[in-house]
């Protein structure tokens, strides 16, 4: 599934917004099984918390392009308040 980057700045301040950039980046440098279960660990949230940036986030977390790309965003982007 492709994601759209158009809203890879709204979840960059989501990221910002509960601390998780650090985490987040670390997820998506991290080696494959563990940037799979941190995506399947989004997914298995779906039925309790309704939310479409977290499902799209584990989307890019499953697909190594999308990674490394996201990657790039967040660390070529400054999300200072």
């Amino acid at each position: 599934m492709q994601v759209n980057q158009k809203y890879w700045y709204q979840w960059a301040q989501y990221l910002q917004r509960y601390h998780l950039i650090g985490l987040f980046g670390f997820l998506l440098i991290a080696t494959g099984p563990i940037r799979i279960v941190a995506a399947q660990s989004l997914w298995m949230t779906k039925p309790f918390v309704q939310n479409s940036i977290i499902s799209q986030l584990a989307t890019v977390l499953e697909d190594q392009e999308q990674s490394k790309a996201f990657l790039e965003y967040l660390n070529n982007r400054e999300f200072n308040e």
